[in-house]
């Protein structure tokens, strides 16, 4: 039996989700929904204590927001998970965790996804990349729009309720963990559908730097460490793009965001992304000023 198991806030959205789950499962499951909006709960917490009264013998973490276009899906993924050898299982994830700061997806040779997007503007893109043909591709880190285990692997490494006490990280965190041990998959032969897309705050930037904090002697993390030199300059590649979306998306501190350009200025001061960043760090500066946020 798959256990399903959601923290919500939105009791519309859980039963629609529901019915999915039983119209497309094909198999015994028992739903577990944690109404979180008068206890405010870390998703961690809540996510472990409906863990602790599952019955199942496999897991589902889910959000509410999404839905399964495909039937049957609960064959592939219990065979998927009787493999001792599983850990993890999810529909979006990299088979690299860099050392520069980052989300889940660190760069697109690294990512591997299988899930449908839903826009606000109610258009619909494919998320498809499996470049090795294969059911399920081997990876590092996953996002947690829905991530299944098995029991025992959550008993042994449980969700980090200490250091992550809000709704971010926790599943890169859970999947590197399980990944030490185990191996993490995204699953190609099973579609999702997402309904809401993901936002950047201080929150997130705060519990990325907790990650990178927790993981530091780990990273970076490779499934299949490349050429030293390639490594080398993909980390700076990274490095660029996570605090130019700092900038654009307005997230964490100004004072942060120089001292994360001062940073790569020091590194890699040599490199054309230096000049590029101190374009636009001179650019963001007078808008932030402009919008009051300085």
């Amino acid at each position: 039996m798959i256990s399903i198991i959601v923290c919500s806030i939105n009791p519309a959205k859980v039963e629609a989700f529901r019915a999915n789950v039983l119209e497309t499962i094909g198999l015994p499951c028992e739903f577990i929904f944690y109404d979180n909006r008068e206890t405010g709960y870390s998703i961690t917490h809540v996510y472990n204590l409906c863990a602790e009264k599952a019955k199942g013998e496999y897991l589902c973490f889910a959000h509410e927001d999404i839905c399964f276009r495909t039937s049957n899906w609960g064959e592939r993924v219990v065979s998927l998970l009787q493999k001792p050898t599983t850990g993890v299982v999810g529909f979006a994830g990299s088979t690299a965790k860099l050392a520069t700061y980052s989300g889940w997806g660190s760069m697109k040779q690294y990512t591997r996804y299988n899930y449908v997007q839903r826009f606000r503007d109610g258009s619909i893109k494919y998320f498809i990349a499996n470049p090795d043909k294969v059911s399920a591709s081997p990876v590092i880190v996953l996002d947690g729009m829905c991530l299944f285990m098995r029991r025992e692997v959550w008993a042994e490494i449980r969700f980090d309720e200490k250091t992550f006490q809000g709704f971010h990280l926790y599943d890169l965190d859970i999947s590197m963990a399980v990944g030490q041990k185990y191996v993490n998959y995204v699953i190609n032969d099973v579609l999702l559908e997402h309904f809401s897309e993901g936002s950047y705050n201080k929150a997130w930037f705060d519990d990325t730097v907790k990650f990178h904090k927790k993981w530091a002697d780990r990273l970076p993390f490779y499934l299949k460490k490349p050429n030293p030199v390639v490594a080398y300059f993909r980390e700076i590649r990274m490095s660029f793009l996570f605090i130019r979306m700092l900038m654009k998306k307005r997230v964490g501190s100004w004072d942060f965001i120089e001292f994360c350009c001062h940073e790569h200025f020091k590194r890699y001061y040599w490199h054309i992304s230096s000049l590029k960043l101190l374009q636009r760090l001179y650019k963001y500066k007078r808008q932030w000023r402009r919008e009051g946020l300085l």
